[in-house]
């Protein structure tokens, strides 16, 4: 099977591509916006291992949260050649991507990312599933974790969000912070949109980008209408 996954919600884009039993996996550290390196370093994989884009059976693609610009540049530009070719498309979270990229833990895992505005996008997973996920902080999770005596705290902004968690909880609580947190992902983004596609089939057609907070011209647009109501 060749497969090609592409994870565009950060700074950092994943790509990797699957051909049969050989696994390419890489990490470009950009601008987070990812417009103007994408395609050509698709090509760019798929060139070193002989593969066209007609030669691919499965595309994958993680759906968010994340960065708004730099998903819909990933999701579109994947949908773009699967409806082009005839190639199955599927998505799969981000947050969930990052947990199972982790090793093995027995506790809860918590995934963050940086959502700007002080704020983050959080998924909390207990051995392999999703506890909750939110755009939120800190605070907003302490019901979720009061009964852990540890928490493994991964993702590009590990750190951060463990300082301020610490702060908030039972000093007796063991909050491990991910070392390496800027792991490739493309072998864990290759694996769940297999096991996904099997189970689940591609993605409807309808399918997008998920954010789990509105975008600024969206809050821009609720607050015009609010005050036109008045």
């Amino acid at each position: 099977m060749k497969v090609l996954a592409v994870d565009t919600s950060t700074a950092i884009l994943h790509i990797a591509l699957l051909n049969d039993d050989k696994l390419d996996v890489r990490m470009i550290k950009k601008d987070g916006q990812h417009s103007e390196e994408l395609l050509s370093e698709i090509k760019s994989i798929l060139s070193e291992s002989n593969i066209s884009f007609k030669d691919l059976n499965l595309l994958v693609a993680t759906r968010g949260p994340g960065s708004f610009t730099s998903l819909r540049i990933g999701f579109s530009t994947l949908k773009g050649i699967s409806l082009a070719l005839g190639i199955p498309l599927v998505s799969v979270p981000t947050l969930q991507v990052i947990a199972e990229a982790t090793p093995d833990y027995p506790a809860i895992k918590i995934s963050v990312i940086d959502a700007k505005k002080k704020r983050y996008y959080i998924g909390i997973y207990k051995d392999g599933k999703l506890i909750k996920d939110l755009d939120g902080n800190a605070e907003d999770i302490l019901d979720e974790i009061k009964n852990e005596s540890s928490i493994l705290v991964t993702g590009p902004d590990a750190t951060a969000f463990s300082n301020k968690l610490s702060a908030l909880i039972d000093p007796k609580v063991k909050i491990i912070t991910d070392d390496q947190c800027f792991r490739p992902l493309g072998g864990v983004m290759v694996k769940l949109g297999i096991d996904q596609y099997h189970s689940q089939g591609e993605d409807d057609i309808g399918q997008g980008p998920i954010y789990i907070r509105r975008s600024d011209a969206e809050e821009a647009l609720l607050k015009k209408l609010a005050n036109e109501d008045n």
